[in-house]
């Protein structure tokens, strides 16, 4: 087993009760990509990952975007990695859940009559399948032409008796997205995520601008706007794929209620894997305005209506 690094910030040394909060583990490494040689590499890493995230009395442990296929992929990689939501990466993920009893979020590029989705499924501690979420905003011409957008908002589900919600990346970056899961009760918003540091293109290009790091302002402004924790999990280092090598931000964390980290991944945590592991329990977070409440004060009418994919 390559090492893994574990950063831990626990309330107690036992996990929460349920329905007081959740012990999350979020998997940050440099994975292969973009053939059925990388998949099965990484889907074996995950098997190692879920039983270091059970010797911990985690509760739920989230994996990167994309992450049994890598992220950088091409049309026709998407094609052949493909699965149904019913195929190896899930049917894995649930045995290895119900075995540690350890709830999984695990990203995968699902197989559907309307083309490839870009999916996140939840799966509870039982090995059961309680969420296909299919990302609805894409980001760039890449993913627009790799994926086609899910039709459904953002699930709620409940993990530990915990509320918690699921976001795919660039959905981290949009307002109306927390909203909209924090006034259906999530208490907790995972992000699976793939950002790096120079977006490639569709033609195999860098941008001259960097992605911007969403953990220095967006996510801590999300967790303390919405009274929420936000459970942010990215890949480390470097993908080769036929699109060209894309470095990975390794910027996971998980943001408390008031804005403040609880727990995140340094520099240092770049060059290694990680496993980041902390307690989301919200009574033990200091208020973030002593009578402001952004959610229940707003006089703007939001709405869950999808609009057409662009």
């Amino acid at each position: 087993m390559r090492p893994v690094r574990i950063i831990s910030r626990l309330v107690d040394r036992e996990p929460p009760r349920p329905g007081t909060g959740i012990r999350v583990s979020l998997f940050q490494g440099e994975n292969p990509a973009g053939s059925p040689t990388a998949k099965a590499e990484n889907l074996a890493r995950m098997e190692e990952v879920l039983a270091l995230a059970a010797d911990y009395e985690s509760q739920l442990c989230a994996f990167p975007e994309c992450f049994n296929t890598g992220y950088a992929l091409g049309r026709e990689q998407c094609e052949l990695l493909a699965e149904p939501y019913d195929g190896q990466s899930v049917k894995l993920a649930r045995k290895l859940s119900k075995l540690h009893e350890v709830a999984v979020v695990l990203p995968y590029v699902e197989r559907a009559e309307s083309g490839a989705l870009h999916d996140s499924v939840a799966i509870a501690a039982d090995g059961e399948l309680i969420a296909n979420y299919r990302k609805t905003h894409l980001y760039g011409a890449a993913e627009r032409a790799n994926f086609t957008a899910g039709e459904e908002i953002p699930p709620v589900v409940e993990l530990n008796g915990f509320p918690i919600g699921l976001l795919n990346c660039y959905e981290c970056e949009f307002p109306p997205l927390y909203q909209s899961l924090v006034r259906r009760g999530a208490r907790l918003i995972v992000g699976p995520t793939a950002a790096d540091r120079h977006f490639t293109l569709q033609d195999g290009t860098p941008t001259l601008v960097p992605y911007p790091d969403a953990t220095e302002h967006i996510i801590p402004a999300m967790a303390a706007v919405w009274r929420v924790f936000v459970a942010y999990a990215n890949r480390r280092g470097w993908e080769v794929s036929e699109r060209g090598q894309w470095e990975y931000r390794g910027n996971s964390g998980i943001w408390a209620p008031n804005g403040t980290a609880v727990v995140c991944a340094g520099p240092e945590e770049r060059a290694v894997d990680s496993l980041l592991v902390a307690d989301c329990v919200p009574c033990t977070v200091p208020p973030f305005s002593p009578e402001g409440d952004h959610l229940g004060d707003s006089r703007i009418e939001s709405s869950d209506h999808l609009l057409p994919a662009g």
